[in-house]
C-alpha cells in the first residue's frame, strides 16, 4: 500500500472512530440526560410537567427505557422533519418497581377521600382487563405528570352502571358512613341511615354522568380504517391496554363524579300552581330583592328543602314524627322528622323575632319618608325612601321567618339606607336600628339558632379543645372574637395559634383547661369510659408541659425539639422524630384494618345480616383511637404503642369473625 492510501487509511479509520465515539456519547451520554429531552419542542410541554412533579429528581430515562437505536431513530427524525409531534411515551411496570418494589403487597393507601388498595388493581379485573402502572399513573392536564388523575377511576368504576349504582359498591372507596354529618348547616346521623339499611341510591339518585363511550373518531385519530372490533371490549382492551399501555382516557370520554342528583325532600314544586301568589316568601327563602343586603339564602334551600319540607302535615307513631302530605300551614314539628325535638320552639323564636323586625323596617321606611318629605325634591332622598318601603314591604310579604338571618340583614340595610337618607336630607341621624336583635353583625346568631340547634361542647378546634359556653358566659367574649362577621361560621382565627394572645400570654398558661387529652395521656389517666390502663409517662412526675413546650412562641410545637437537646444529648430531637414516625406507621396500619372491618361489615348488612354487636365492637375500638389521635401519642408513646397495638389485634379478630 502506497504512503498516500495509508496516510488515507488512516484518516478513514478515525473518521470512523470519531462517528462510532460521538455516537456512542450520544445515545449514551447526550441523550440519556433529562435536560436532552427539552430539546425537541414538541417535548416541551412535558418535560415543563416533570419538572413539576414529584419525580423532578429521577431521569426521565429511569421511567422511559429507549434502546439506543431507537434514540438515534428519533434524533434523526426530528432533525429532517419527519418526526411524530404526539409522542406515545411507555413506562413498564418494571420501571416502577425499581424504586416502590412491590405495591401490590403493601397496604392500602389514602387517595383523596378514599382508601386504595393497589392488589386488586394490579391483576385482571372484573372486565377482563389487564392494568398497568402508568395506567392510572400517568399524565394530564388536571394530575400533572406522574400524578394520579381521578377520572381513571371513575371510569372504571362507574361505566356501564345505573345513575346510583357503581362497580364494587360506594362502600369500597368510601366505606361506611357513619356520626353526625353537617349539611347545608345541619346535623344528620348518617349511621342511623346505614343501620336502618337504607341504601345509597335512596338518596344519592344519580352518582355519575357521562357514559365514558368511545367514538370511532378516536379509532381514526391513529389508524386508517381499523374499526372491525370495535365492539370486542375484551380484544380491544387487551391490545391497546394490556399490550401498548395506552392510556384509559386517551379513547375513553371521561364520567364525572358526585353528588349529581339528590333526594329532594318534595319533587312537586308549589310553583306549578301558585306561580305568583307567594314570590314574596319565595325571596325571603332564596336570600334576594333586598335593597342593600348582600344576597343569603336560608340555610334550608341550601340543603335543597323544598316548601312543603315545612308546609306538610305531621304525623306522629311511636313518639317519632313523619311528614305527611302537603299543608297550607307550616308545622314546627316538621323540624324533629329531620332534625329532633329540640328545633321545634326555634319556628316560634324566629316568628315572634320576624314580627319585630318587620316592625322595625316598617318604622325605618315611615322615618325616611318624612325625611325625603323635608328634602326639597331630592332625587337621592325620593329613591332612598323608595328603597326603605321596599325592604318594609318585602319583610312583610315574605315573612322573615322563611330566612331570618337574611330579614336581620335587611334591617340593617335598612338602617344604612336611612343614614344615607338623612345625609341627603341635611339632618344628623342617631343610630336608626333601635332592635337589639339587628343592631350587630351577631346579634342574632344566639337567640335566633344556636341556642337551639345541637353542637359540639367543647368544639373541636384543629386539635384543640374549645369550649364555647366558657368563653360567651364566663369570659364574657362577644362572637367577632373569634368569628368573622358576614360569613356564617366562617373564623377570625387561622388557627389555635392566633388563641396565643389570651392563653399564651405567661408560660403559667393551665395547658390542661385547652388540652385535656393530652394531659389525661401523659399522666396515665385516660377517661375509664375507654377502658385505656397504663402508667404515667416516664417523665410525668417531674416534667411539666412548659418544659418542653413554651407557649410564649409562635409555634410551641418547634420549641420541644430543642427542649429535648436542653435536658438530653443531641440525640434527643431526632429520638423524638423517631417516636412520631414509630406511631404513625403503627397508626396507618391500624387505620388500614379498620378500613377492612367497615367495609366487611358494610357487605354483610347489604345481605341482611345482623352486625349490630360488631358494630358496638368496632365502635369501642374507633373510641378508643379516636382519643389516642387527639391526645398526641409521643405524650406517652409506651402507653399509646400498647393501645394501637391493642387496637390493631382486636381489629384483625373481628375482621376474622366477620369472614366466617
Amino acid at each position: 500500500m502506497t504512503p498516500s492510501r495509508k496516510r488515507w487509511a488512516v484518516l478513514l479509520a478515525g473518521a470512523v472512530v470519531l462517528l462510532l465515539a460521538g455516537g456512542w456519547f450520544f445515545v449514551d451520554v447526550a441523550a440519556r440526560r433529562s435536560a436532552f429531552c427539552g430539546r425537541c419542542h414538541y417535548m416541551t410541554p412535558y418535560v415543563d410537567q416533570w419538572k413539576a412533579s414529584t419525580h423532578k429528581g429521577v431521569d426521565c430515562v429511569a421511567c422511559h427505557p429507549t434502546q439506543r437505536r431507537a434514540m438515534f431513530a428519533q434524533a434523526v427524525k426530528y432533525w429532517t422533519g419527519t418526526y411524530q409531534p404526539r409522542p406515545h411515551a411507555y413506562v413498564p411496570d418494571e420501571a416502577c418497581r425499581t424504586c416502590h418494589g412491590d405495591v401490590a403487597a403493601s397496604k392500602g393507601v389514602k387517595f383523596l377521600a378514599v382508601t386504595f388498595p393497589h392488589a386488586p388493581h394490579m391483576g385482571v379485573d372484573r372486565r377482563g382487563i389487564r392494568l398497568h402502572c402508568a395506567s392510572c399513573h400517568g399524565y394530564s392536564e388536571e394530575a400533572g405528570h406522574v400524578g394520579v388523575d381521578k377520572r381513571i377511576c371513575y371510569l372504571c368504576h362507574f361505566k356501564g352502571q345505573a345513575p346510583a349504582q357503581t362497580v364494587a359498591g360506594c362502600g369500597a372507596c368510601h366505606g361506611a358512613p357513619g356520626g353526625m354529618t353537617r349539611h347545608g348547616g345541619f346535623l344528620f346521623d348518617m349511621k342511623a341511615y346505614v343501620d336502618s339499611g337504607v341504601a345509597c341510591g335512596r338518596c344519592h339518585l344519580s352518582v355519575h354522568e357521562g357514559g365514558g363511550g368511545v367514538s370511532r373518531d378516536k379509532c381514526y385519530s391513529c389508524h386508517v380504517s381499523r374499526v372491525e372490533k370495535i365492539g370486542d371490549a375484551r380484544a380491544v382492551h387487551n391490545q391497546h391496554v394490556t399490550v401498548k399501555e395506552i392510556r384509559c382516557l386517551e379513547c375513553h370520554e371521561p364520567i364525572r363524579h358526585g353528588n349529581i342528583k339528590v333526594l329532594s325532600v318534595l319533587d312537586v314544586s308549589c310553583e306549578s300552581c301558585h306561580s305568583s301568589l307567594h314570590s314574596g316568601p319565595k325571596e325571603m327563602y332564596l336570600g334576594v330583592g333586598a335593597k342593600g343586603a348582600p344576597e343569603t339564602p336560608s340555610r334550608m334551600f341550601a340543603a335543597q328543602i323544598n316548601c312543603t319540607g315545612c308546609h306538610t302535615q305531621v304525623l306522629t307513631q311511636g313518639g317519632s314524627a313523619f311528614l305527611g302530605q302537603g299543608s297550607k300551614s307550616a308545622d314546627p314539628r316538621a323540624c324533629a322528622a329531620c332534625h329532633d325535638a329540640r328545633f321545634i320552639p326555634m319556628v316560634d323564636r324566629w316568628k315572634s323575632q320576624g314580627a319585630a323586625l318587620a316592625a322595625e323596617a316598617r318604622r325605618l321606611a315611615r322615618q325616611g319618608a318624612t325625611l325625603a318629605a323635608s328634602a326639597k325634591g331630592s332625587p337621592e332622598a325620593a329613591r332612598l325612601a323608595v328603597d326603605l318601603e321596599f325592604n318594609a314591604r318585602l319583610l312583610e310579604q315574605g315573612h322573615p321567618v322563611h330566612n331570618i338571618e337574611y330579614a336581620v340583614k335587611t334591617v340593617q340595610a335598612s338602617g344604612a339606607l336611612l343614614e344615607k337618607l338623612g345625609e341627603a336630607a341635611g339632618r344628623k341621624m342617631a343610630p336608626p336600628v333601635q332592635l337589639s336583635l339587628a343592631k350587630g353583625p351577631f346579634g342574632y346568631c344566639t337567640e335566633s339558632c344556636h341556642t337551639f340547634i345541637p353542637r359540639a361542647e367543647p368544639y373541636d378546634f384543629q386539635g384543640t379543645d374549645l369550649p364555647h359556653a366558657f368563653h360567651l358566659r364566663r369570659a364574657g367574649l362577644s362572637c367577632d372574637v373569634c368569628h368573622e362577621a358576614g360569613k356564617h361560621k366562617a373564623l377570625a382565627l387561622a388557627s389555635p395559634r392566633d388563641c396565643a394572645p389570651c392563653h399564651h400570654e405567661s408560660a403559667k398558661a393551665d395547658c390542661a383547661r385547652c388540652h385535656p387529652r393530652q394531659t389525661s395521656l401523659y399522666r396515665g389517666a385516660p377517661p375509664p369510659a375507654l377502658g385505656i390502663a397504663g402508667k404515667a409517662d416516664s417523665m410525668a412526675e417531674g416534667v411539666g408541659c412548659g418544659d418542653c413546650h413554651d407557649p410564649t412562641k409562635a409555634d410551641a410545637l418547634r420549641e420541644v425539639g430543642k427542649a429535648c437537646a436542653s435536658c438530653h444529648d443531641a440525640q434527643g430531637p431526632k429520638e423524638l422524630e423517631t417516636w412520631r414516625a414509630d406511631l404513625k406507621r403503627t397508626r396507618e396500619r391500624v387505620q388500614a384494618s379498620e378500613d377492612q372491618v367497615q367495609m366487611a361489615l358494610g357487605a354483610l348488612r347489604r345481605r341482611g345480616a345482623d352486625t349490630a354487636a360488631a358494630g358496638r365492637r368496632l365502635d369501642a375500638i374507633r373510641a378508643r383511637l379516636a382519643y389516642l389521635d387527639r391526645a398526641g401519642g409521643v405524650h406517652n408513646r409506651v402507653l399509646a404503642g400498647a393501645e394501637l397495638e391493642r387496637a390493631r389485634r382486636e381489629l384483625d379478630e373481628l375482621l376474622a369473625e366477620l369472614a366466617r
